[in-house]
């Protein structure tokens, strides 16, 4: 009978020429649940739909399946109207059809896949025509990239969606993208940003009045606060966030934040606080089903137990712990789960125990290196497959115009019998041609291998110094470029240095005895370096080195040894307060927190040779 009703209804409206489709659309708003569903899809198999039409059934269907949590039906409809969007090339609605595949694939947990049609859907969206559609896609690929914890990457396009929210979009847009990034910065330990991200987040949402959002933003400052180690801060911010949850009855970010506060009192060295909330903080955890704020409250409260020493209580945590874990069949945390154990277990003096659950902890660590090995090898054999299916496409479609062209052309040969003798004519004519062609083409070949091979020894030629054979000032631009933009841990160093009073070396001996005397200064350089350093002609009577994967005493020691050695070479120089040739020099050493660009990196070390010449010559600065 419903059913009936429902077709009754759609029967009138589609023949009410004043109701456009997006008016039917809306007026089955109003109903909910199977009758809405029933609605829409009786709306879709109405015959004279034009292709728009019903790409915006399909889409309404697909919103109305993601509302109910339905996300397999919802990925059903989606793929529908991606192919009808295709088909019928409808451009902003192909890119839009794309986004809710990224969508109901995120939801699903197949992130790689949701990553895969996010970035199919920007090249829809252009950022003059279309700027926040395409800055809410970024915006999913970077919450995307969260989500299979690419922090970087997830960095790089909320960065990228920020200025188009700025410039285009609404207030709530600009502090929402200002405060993921903050989030970011937080789990990168870059506390300083983070505060200063955060403090200008928390004015912007007092001013609205967004209470809800106020307190998230406190919540994160406060954990920045105690990665900065100001930790009374910290305290008294979480202290703040944990009254408000408490009066909303939130528990599951009462939950969150209690966490944090357990920890707070570990690091100032209060166990007992500590030890008490996160006793009730496993209530609160309970209470809101937040599994994991749980599983770090047993850790908490093993940790406090150890502080006070009470290692057996710790260890019974920590079973109760692994019991919990195991019903969320959650490997990561299991794995966290024995790394505690095995150290509880050798507080106990029980070392056997402790090895074969260390032991355990190892064999996770290495599974889970291998997992993610695995997925990495699994995203490049897939990048490979499609590279290769695109390429037998391309061939086959090569394949199908050159049997056309075959038979037009015999459909041509017989219609103009008559002309057999022209025809003939033309024909060796054709292959003389395509003889001569393949020809020219094997000598363009050969002449662009050639001058490929030509031109990359020029390259070589322009990267290195023809006095002292070292690389020169533009490939050390193009190195420490490189190396800065690199998105792993940046762990490196550079030396500048410079020959003491040369201008007077050259006055004295000659400018032939200068070019010798740098050859052997830059002998000296390259032959008292590791092989993963570089060193680099940098200018006149500069050099640099970059000190790669070290640490900064290895760059130290490394650079003394180095003016030492120039030094022992005993290279006459009369001019000089030394009376043989000398080199001052200066370092520095990347730091998140103070160096802010590649030039500011090279300044600092060009300030602190300037700070080894006035301090005397021959002799190293740092700071």
């Amino acid at each position: 009978m419903l059913r009936l009703l429902v077709v009754i209804t759609l029967f009138c409206s589609l023949n009410s020429h004043s109701n456009t489709i997006e008016n039917q659309i809306e007026a089955i708003q109003q109903f909910t649940g199977t009758e809405k569903e029933i609605q829409l899809l009786t709306l879709l198999d109405v015959q004279t739909l034009s292709p728009r039409e019903k790409y915006l059934v399909l889409n309404e269907l697909t919103l109305f399946y993601y509302g109910e949590s339905d996300f397999t039906s919802a990925l059903s409809f989606a793929e529908k109207s991606l192919a009808i969007a295709q088909a019928s090339q409808l451009s902003l609605e192909t890119g839009q059809a794309l986004k809710f595949m990224g969508i109901m694939h995120y939801f699903k947990a197949d992130i790689d896949l949701a990553i895969d049609y996010y970035k199919q859907s920007l090249l829809y969206y252009d950022g003059k025509t279309h700027p926040i559609l395409r800055a809410n896609v970024l915006n999913n690929i970077a919450l995307a990239y969260i989500k299979s914890s690419e922090i970087f990457d997830a960095l790089d396009y909320f960065k990228e969606a920020k200025p188009l929210y700025q410039e285009y979009g609404s207030r709530m847009d600009k502090i929402d993208i200002k405060y993921n990034i903050a989030v970011l910065y937080v789990r990168l330990n870059h506390a300083a940003n983070a505060i200063n991200a955060l403090n200008e987040v928390i004015e912007e949402r007092k001013d609205i009045n967004d209470i809800s959002g106020l307190y998230l933003a406190y919540a994160d400052l406060a954990v920045a606060y105690m990665l900065n180690e100001q930790l009374d801060k910290s305290l008294a911010l979480t202290h703040k966030v944990v009254t408000y949850y408490q009066e909303q009855n939130d528990y599951y970010n009462l939950s969150t934040v209690q966490s944090n506060l357990a920890d707070l009192y570990m690091n100032l060295g209060q166990p007992l606080k500590a030890q008490e909330y996160a006793i009730t903080g496993i209530k609160f955890a309970a209470k809101s089903q937040h599994n994991k704020a749980k599983v770090s409250f047993y850790h908490a409260l093993a940790r406090a137990q150890t502080a006070l020493g009470k290692i057996d209580d710790a260890i019974a945590t920590v079973t109760k712990s692994n019991k919990f874990i195991q019903s969320l069949n959650n490997t990561k945390l299991k794995t966290e789960n024995d790394g505690i154990h095995s150290l509880l277990l050798m507080a106990k003096n029980q070392p056997e125990e402790a090895i074969n659950m260390y032991q355990k902890y190892i064999m996770r660590i290495r599974k889970n290196q291998s997992d993610v090995f695995n997925n990495q090898l699994a995203k490049y054999e897939a990048s490979q497959l499609k590279q290769q299916l695109a390429s037998m496409k391309h061939e086959n479609e090569l394949t199908l115009i050159k049997r056309e062209s075959e038979r037009r052309f015999l459909g041509l040969f017989f219609i103009i019998t008559a002309f057999v003798g022209a025809i003939i004519f033309l024909l060796y004519r054709k292959v003389i041609d395509r003889q001569t062609k393949e020809y020219l083409k094997e000598q363009v070949k050969k002449s662009t291998l050639e001058l490929e091979a030509a031109n990359k020894k020029l390259l070589n030629f322009s990267y290195v110094d023809g006095l002292t054979s070292l690389k020169n000032r533009r490939c050390f631009d193009e190195d420490i470029s490189k190396l800065w933009h690199k998105k792993e841990s940046k762990k490196f160093h550079i030396l500048v240095a410079d020959i003491d009073s040369f201008k007077e070396y050259n006055d004295t001996y000659g400018h032939i005895a200068g070019d010798k005397a740098l050859s052997k200064v830059a002998e000296i350089l390259k032959n008292n370096i590791r092989d993963q350093d570089e060193v680099y002609r940098y200018g006149g009577e500069e050099f640099a080195i970059i000190f790669s994967n070290c640490n900064a005493e290895i760059a130290m020691n490394a650079s003394k040894r180095i003016i030492e050695k120039v030094e022992q070479a005993n290279i006459e120089h009369l001019a000089s307060a030394f009376g043989v040739i000398t080199i001052s020099a200066g370092i520095s050493t990347f730091n998140f927190s103070s160096t802010m660009s590649v030039d500011d990196f090279i300044n600092q070390a060009d300030i602190h040779l300037y700070k080894a010449k006035e301090s005397g010559k021959n002799q190293l600065c740092c700071a």
